[in-house]
């Protein structure tokens, strides 16, 4: 069975293909043998991947020549989000062809057998006939890599000018015709949604609006949506929104429930509240493990299934789930369920996100978080700790310590630790910015060159920045603004999907207005004051909750501007006159050292 460090990798292995897991073994059979290295990258939930593994991987003639003159490697793109990200040719499945040293060569993805054959063919003999000129190729390949991370260095200060152009990709790219963005095929794109209602309630612009609601209304009414198990597919083969690809991933769900949920409450839309309760109920449902105390990435593609009608569904297997939970998305998963328990009326959800929560923490003391796991264990790491876990933690910590009361200083010193992983071992301290993997001298390939992803470093900034308001420690916000500063011209790179950290500037750039909503979660004077405080249009923005048993008490709001409190607020209507009134929060008179030290 083909497998990845040991565990299956398909629903349909490939057998009598020779897979060998990614690491030293692999590279130093093929330097050995001088045989390229053919790195097969697949996942469970991809129909492709399966369809490969059951045509062309299954053949018998490809298998016999992969074997005598390649080494097949097989990587899971869930398992090994950095591996994916260095090799992939443009979707899954891909096949990307190495030298026994890792540089890239060729790559394709989905083939049939007798294309496949034939490059492979291909592939042999230029390896055979042009071994140094493919070596220089790929040596060429890991240079511009260094050199596109390089320009990834802090320079001149974040500013408003920033959040306006990206947000003008943004508009550049929607389709004023079906909702979303750009044409076929068509993504739920929940970064652009996110800037725009982050704009919406900001700005007051109606053209914000129209491009979020628009958007919304045409994902939930399309076919991106199961409306009879709940939750919604990856994305649609036809621009106005027909035709699923019928795989399930937790993270675009988690996003899209979040979105979904705030923009009820700000665009007082009770369906989108409704089709979020939907989705929260697939994730807590369908992928959330209670054994493993984890989220599992994604359930699987069977068209046959989806196709179906709603009675035959009812007595069809449900398509698999993945059998594996990942930390980044977990800690995604509880930061949703944590604001569901309030802003959906569910206050049951905060026993599953707390379960989730101390799940990572308790993994994460150590030092070290798996990315991959069950409730039998972890998958090894011998490559190191990835970014988007501990970035995510760090948010889903802080979310902890603002929603728990009555644990918070745990999950405050839980946020501190990941800061700490994050500073110690993923800081480009000279340059500004996280890289993507720990720093270490035995990696594999283009593994070698470090790279540093605008919306992981984005979720790191927002991180530093909420720590430091709640540890009143400057250390972190000087890293939150040499991180933003880095991507200041590097985020054109990124087009409309640096869309994340756009919003992630426009928090920076002005001070933090604190709204602490005490109340019982569900009850209407709490759904009030909740909306009001949610309505704000001050950029910084947090929200932080405060449950209360006494059903009889009308909510109420703390505000603090920076450090200073008033008064709570007893109206909704007066929220937003009470905290205008507080005044302006000035900047300090003092210069921060940092600041001199660069």
């Amino acid at each position: 069975m083909s497998t990845i460090s040991g565990e299956p990798a398909a629903a349909v292995p490939a057998e009598a293909v020779a897979w060998r897991p990614w690491g030293r073994e692999a590279f130093e059979f093929a330097q050995a043998n001088d045989r390229p290295i053919l790195l097969s990258i697949n996942a469970v939930w991809c129909y492709w991947c399966h369809e490969m593994d059951a045509g062309a991987y299954a053949d018998q003639d490809v298998i016999r020549f992969v074997n005598a003159h390649f080494t097949p490697v097989r990587v899971d793109t869930d398992h090994r989000p950095d591996i994916n990200a260095r090799y992939n040719v443009g979707g899954w499945p891909t096949t990307s062809f190495l030298t026994p040293h890792g540089g890239f060569v060729a790559g394709a993805t989905y083939l049939p057998a007798d294309q496949f054959l034939a490059m492979l063919d291909e592939v042999r003999r230029a390896y055979a006939e042009r071994k140094l000129e493919l070596y220089e190729q790929g040596n060429d390949i890991l240079r511009q890599r260094r050199e596109h991370a390089g320009r990834v260095s802090a320079g001149r200060e974040p500013d408003l000018g920033v959040v306006d152009a990206i947000s003008r990709r943004v508009a550049g790219t929607y389709d004023a015709i079906n909702g979303g963005f750009g044409q076929e095929p068509k993504f739920p794109s929940t970064p652009m949604l996110r800037l725009l209602l982050h704009r919406y309630r900001t700005t007051g612009e109606p053209f914000f609006r129209v491009m979020l609601e628009k958007s919304l209304d045409a994902i939930i009414a399309g076919e991106l949506r199961d409306r009879i198990d709940g939750g919604f597919f990856r994305f649609t083969m036809a621009w106005d929104w027909k035709q699923a690809q019928h795989e399930k991933m937790a993270e675009d769900n988690i996003a899209l429930a979040g979105i979904l949920m705030d923009a009820g409450i700000i665009l007082e839309r009770p369906d989108y509240l409704n089709v979020a309760r939907e989705t929260v109920d697939y994730i807590c449902g369908t992928l959330c493990d209670p054994a493993a105390k984890g989220i599992r990435g994604s359930q699987g593609a069977h068209s046959e299934y989806y196709l179906g009608s709603p009675q035959a569904r009812s007595q069809s297997e449900t398509p698999p789930v993945d059998p594996y939970c990942y930390a980044s998305v977990t800690a995604q998963a509880v930061s949703l369920l944590l604001a569901a328990a309030w802003k959906l009326g569910r206050p049951e959800l905060t026993e599953t996100a707390t379960t989730l929560l101390d799940g990572l923490v308790a993994a994460s003391e150590g030092g070290s978080l798996a990315h991959t796991f069950s409730a039998s264990g972890t998958l090894p790491q011998e490559e190191g700790d990835l970014l988007v876990d501990w970035a995510n933690l760090l948010v889903a910590a802080l979310d902890g310590h603002d929603c728990l009361p009555g644990t918070s200083e745990r999950y405050l010193q839980a946020a501190g630790r990941a800061a700490g992983v994050l500073l110690d071992r993923f800081l480009d301290g000279p340059n500004g910015g996280f890289w993507d993997v720990e720093s270490q001298q035995e990696r594999l390939g283009y593994l070698h060159a470090r790279e540093k992803p605008l919306a992981e470093n984005a979720r790191a900034a927002v991180g530093m920045m909420r720590l430091q308001h709640a540890t009143m420690n400057d250390r972190y916000r000087q890293t939150a603004r040499h991180t933003l500063s880095a991507y200041m011209d590097a985020n054109r790179d990124y087009g409309e999907l640096a869309a994340d950290y756009a919003v992630a500037v426009d928090r920076y750039l002005h001070p933090v207005v604190e709204v602490t909503v005490e109340g019982v979660p569900g009850v209407a004077s709490t759904d009030a004051m909740l909306a009001a405080a949610m309505q704000l249009d001050d950029p910084h923005l947090l929200i932080k909750l405060a449950p209360t048993d006494d059903q009889e008490a009308p909510a109420q709001a703390h505000v603090c501007l920076d450090t200073v409190c008033y008064p709570p607020v007893t109206d909704p209507a007066a929220l937003a006159t009470a905290i205008a009134e507080g005044g302006v929060v000035t900047a300090s008179p003092f210069q921060n050292v940092l600041d001199l030290l660069g």
